[in-house]
């Protein structure tokens, strides 16, 4: 009876040392455990690396650490190109570079046992380029594409219906306006850029940026670019000079500013107002891929466009902005 009682004492302290076994053993180990599967199931797969460095295991919250040190030296800063005053030299700009650690995350979590990954990354673009310090002509030639120049600093009473027939044929344009006029016909100002067009630079004032010195043409720039955009709500990336006045100088300063300048491929020389015909004429028989069309907004222009357009798009030409055409 004795023995019978010794033996169930027995085995009750085994069943609880080996009770106590167990829980020292969870706690030690099941963390441990419930770690590892987690990286099994959620963590990066067996042998995946991301530029030559092994990342297998990794849970997400660790990858972004992981990543942002890869990425380190593969950042490049962004600059933009600049002008030297002295010797008249550019100095080229430098397209930027940056990792971007969510989409590489995502990548390494979603990517196969043993796959070699690299950094996924972002490219930055400077926003003044060398081409900024050239005035430009006319776009590439290659695409059939074609940019309306509307320079506004009157014609008023045109614009509405030169704002129909672009709408008609779903054509773009930009118009280069100046300072003054969005100043003292913002609703009309307003109504180009809801219409989806392009609202350009052509200075504060219908000033001659040639005869000017430096700060009268940053003056110049500026006035036009605050009264531009605070009747379009736009801001303006390009730069017509007014009457096609330039010299080096507005270039160099229309451009550190952030302007493309912009002269013309094909005048039509509208503001004489000629017959509707003769800018039918001018346009047509220049036409080319990457032209600019200059224009205004006169009743023969108004006239003329409705014909210009439909021909172009018959030759196969979309009329586009003049940032699009010009995009680097």
């Amino acid at each position: 009876m004795r023995r019978g009682f010794s033996m169930i004492i027995t085995k009750k302290r085994l069943f609880s040392v080996f009770f106590v076994l167990l829980v020292l053993g969870l706690a030690f180990w099941g963390p441990k455990l419930l770690n590892l599967g987690q990286r099994q199931l959620f963590g990066v797969k067996k042998g995946v690396c991301l530029e030559g460095n092994l990342l297998a295991g990794l849970l997400a919250e660790e990858l972004y650490d992981a990543v942002a040190s890869i990425g380190e030296s593969y950042h490049v800063q962004v600059q933009n190109a600049a002008w030297d005053w002295d010797s008249g030299a550019v100095s080229a700009e430098v397209v930027g570079q940056i990792v971007d650690i969510p989409a590489t995350v995502e990548a390494l979590l979603e990517a196969p046992a043993y796959a070699e990954l690299n950094l996924v990354t972002l490219t930055i673009l400077p926003s003044i380029t060398a081409a900024h310090f050239s005035p430009y002509y006319r776009g590439p030639r290659e695409e059939p594409k074609v940019a309306l120049m509307i320079n506004v600093d009157w014609g008023n009473e045109f614009i509405p219906g030169i704002l129909e027939v672009l709408a008609h044929y779903n054509a773009e344009a930009t118009w280069f306006l100046t300072g003054r006029w969005a100043s003292a016909a913002p609703e009309l100002a307003k109504q180009i850029a809801l219409a989806g067009h392009e609202s350009g630079n052509h200075g504060g004032w219908h000033g001659m940026a040639g005869k000017m010195n430096r700060a009268e043409v940053t003056r110049l720039v500026l006035e036009g670019e605050e009264k531009i955009m605070a009747a379009t709500g736009q801001k303006p990336l390009v730069f017509a000079p007014p009457a096609g006045d330039f010299n080096e100088q507005t270039v160099v300063v229309a451009a550190e500013l952030g302007y493309k300048t912009v002269l013309w491929t094909v005048d039509t020389v509208d503001w004489q107002r000629p017959a509707p015909t003769v800018i039918v004429d001018r346009v047509l028989s220049k036409i080319s891929g990457g032209a600019l069309v200059l224009m205004h907004p006169t009743q023969p222009t108004l006239e003329a466009l409705p014909v210009i357009i439909d021909h172009l798009h018959n030759r196969g030409f979309l009329c586009v902005t003049v940032s699009e055409l010009l995009a680097d």
